[in-house]
This record gives structure tokens, sequence and C-alpha cells, in this order.
């Protein structure tokens, strides 16, 4: 296949990578991103390519390269960082403290911000328009359903979007028809007991045994009450009890998450979780109160036949083996789930791992970092799915 976007993606890559250092280099989390809505919106300036601003509290950015008559596709990135103290002492290391692009959104950014230049260089080749969404707080804040609430995808035939993957090697994407991201709801559970001196426990209700009991407990709903074929994940990540060593407190809280990859297969976990929870406590003389939070993601679906136009483009841009088909899907959750209910699409995973067969080091660690030499790759991948869609669809 012909590439008329090669010779720009090489001129432009270095840029691009020095763009994608400078938004390493200052992370912001969930509806805080000021200081990278901004530098975005420097960017698509001096690329001359029009957007607006304010969506999903203020730090979206949807802009739009219009092409004339045709069709509509929408390429989106997140742009948040997490709560992680970096550990990688690369140059371009986080200048905030306790803030990291651990989970590749840098790298993401670069990536869309680099095809919307080459795209802007070549508009003349465009029979319809693409839409670029800079989409804030996708960790723990569900971004993308602000942003389809406020109308990001209204006209838009089609969406697309991508998510670094340490397990799979530079030059490679992964993707599936149908599920390929779980549902994931989150929960604070609050046992209340009674407190007392640590050497008098029977005249306390304690609640850090409970907590602990409850913990084991909650194993069983995945075990024994989800058929064996079905996916689910129960995990408690964060407990907070007790104030001095030798004082049993009133109180312990636990924080977890349930994973489906359906919303049945979540209802019925969050049910089971529910019962568990209240009756194991009463066991203890203590009582429990359990609350899912609001933002809960739905799973993440891929429609098949845009599954199969990316990766016919995914062949003929980046060679016959690049295209890695994944027999089941992640436990992790996407936000991008809100955008694959809105319309058909495709979420995949761009390979970041070195290509000599080393795995990456994982996402959300504090020693993670984008590769580089993904970002032509995601580039040539983005210019050529555009064009071929709104050439296919003109």
């Amino acid at each position: 296949m012909a590439n008329p976007f090669a010779e720009t993606i090489e001129r432009l890559t270095p840029e691009i990578v020095a763009l994608r250092h400078e938004l390493h280099a200052h992370p912001e989390i969930r509806f805080e991103e000021y200081w990278t809505s901004d530098r975005i919106a420097r960017f698509l300036d001096e690329a001359a390519i029009p957007y607006q601003r304010g969506y999903a509290r203020g730090t979206g950015i949807v802009a739009t390269l219009d092409g004339g008559p045709g069709p509509t596709l929408a390429l989106r990135t997140d742009i948040d960082g997490l709560e992680v103290q970096e550990e990688t002492g690369l140059p371009y290391a986080s200048t905030v403290p306790g803030r990291m692009h651990a989970c590749g959104h840098d790298g993401h950014m670069a990536c869309l911000l680099g095809a919307a230049r080459v795209l802007a260089e070549h508009r003349d080749r465009l029979k319809g328009r693409v839409r670029f969404i800079f989409q804030p707080a996708e960790e723990l804040g569900g971004g993308a359903r602000l942003m389809v609430e406020e109308g990001a995808l209204n006209g838009v035939d089609a969406v697309f979007g991508l998510h670094a993957w340490p397990m799979m090697p530079v030059g490679h994407i992964g993707l599936r028809a149908g599920p390929i991201m779980a549902t994931a709801r989150f929960f604070r559970i609050e046992v209340s007991g009674r407190g007392a001196h640590g050497a008098d426990p029977a005249a306390a209700v304690d609640p850090i045994i409970t907590v602990a009991h409850l913990i084991t407990a909650l194993q069983t709903v995945t075990s024994r009450e989800l058929d064996p074929f079905e996916a689910g994940v129960v995990t408690v990540g964060r407990v907070q009890a007790g104030t001095a060593s030798n004082i049993i407190p009133d109180v312990a809280v636990m924080e977890g998450t349930i994973r489906s990859l359906t919303v049945e297969g979540a209802d019925r976990i969050a049910e089971s979780v529910s019962r568990i929870v209240e009756h194991t406590a009463l066991a203890f003389r203590a009582s429990a109160d359990v609350h899912f939070g609001s933002s809960a993601y739905p799973p993440t679906v891929n429609d098949a036949a845009m599954t199969e136009f990316l990766a016919a483009t995914a062949e003929e841009v980046l060679g016959v083996d690049s295209v890695v088909r994944r027999p089941a899907p992640s436990m992790t959750a996407e936000d991008f789930a809100f955008y694959l209910q809105a319309v058909p699409g495709v979420f995949f995973w761009l390979g970041n791992a070195p290509r000599d067969g080393r795995a990456g080091t994982p996402l959300h660690n504090a020693r993670f970092d984008f590769n580089d030499k993904a970002i032509p790759t995601a580039m040539a991948l983005w210019s050529h799915l555009v064009r071929r869609f709104l050439d296919r669809r003109a």
C-alpha cells in the first residue's frame, strides 16, 4: 500500500517524542488537567486545527478537521495521570510530587496529537471529518460518560481508542471483537463495632476481626457463586482501621472493586457482596454498610465489523503479522466503554514492550514509561485508519 504519510511522520516524530516527554513531566489527575489542557490547545493552535474547550468539568477538548461532505470518525485519548510517586529517574520525570503518568496517557496524547498534525498537513486528502477527543478523568472519574453526555460524539459514525500495552512488543496491536475489557464497580464497606482497650477484647465488638473474615468470605463469590466459565473478580485493595496498636477501634473501612464481562454478572456479584457483608458482620456482632460508588464503568465491547476494519488497516500499514488476536478479554476496565455504548467502534492495545522479547514494566507502576518507539507506529495507524474510513464511506 502506498504510504502518503510516511515522510511527514518521519519528520514530525522527534517533535512529538519531545512533546510526550513534556507531557510526562507535568501529570495532573482527574478533572485537574489544566496545564495539560492548555498545552493541547497550544499545539492545536500551532497546527491550525479548530477546537472547543470546556468539556467534562472544563479540561476536555474536542477538535475537528473538516474535509467537506462525508462521514465523521472520532479518535480519543485520555489525558489524566495517576496518584503515584514516580521512580524512573528519567530526565523528563514528573515534576509534580505524588503524580505520575504511570498508565501511558502521556503517550496516548502524543500519538493522537501527532496524528492530528499529520492529517492537518494532508487535510486535502480528507473526504469527511475527523474528530479528536481529549478526555479528562479516565482514572476513576468516568470522564468519557461526561464527554458523551455533552455531545462529543454527536454526528459521529464510529469511534476508536487505544491503550499502551507493555505485554506486547512495539509494532503490534492487540484486539478482539466483542468484550475486550471488563465492567468495574467500586465499593466502600464501613464496619461498625465497639472500641475497647486491646487488653480487654471481650469488652469490644472488634471491626478489624470482622474485616479479616469479610476479606476471606468475599473470595467465595467468584469461587462458589459464579459459573466456572463466567469471569468475575472481587478485590479488596484498601483497609483502614485504628489509631494505635493497643486500641480496638470502633470502625474499620475496606475498599475494593468488582469486575465482570457483563452488566448482569456485575449485578450478581454486587448482590452477593452485599449479602455476605451484612450477614458476616452480624455473625461477629458488628454491623456493616456497603456503598457502591457512582463511577461504575460498563464492559468495553468492540463492534465486530469495525474490529475487522481496524485489523485490515493495521495489516496494510504495519504488516500482516502486526495484529494479535486476543483469545480472551482483560479484566481491567476502561471508560472508553461509554463511547462504544453510543456509536460503533473499537478499543485496542498498542504494543509498548521492547522488540527483543522482554516484557515492559507493568501499567500503574512507579517505574513505567511509555515506549517512544510506539509513537510513529500509532501515528501511522491513526492516519491511515482515518483516510481509509473516510474514503470507504464517502
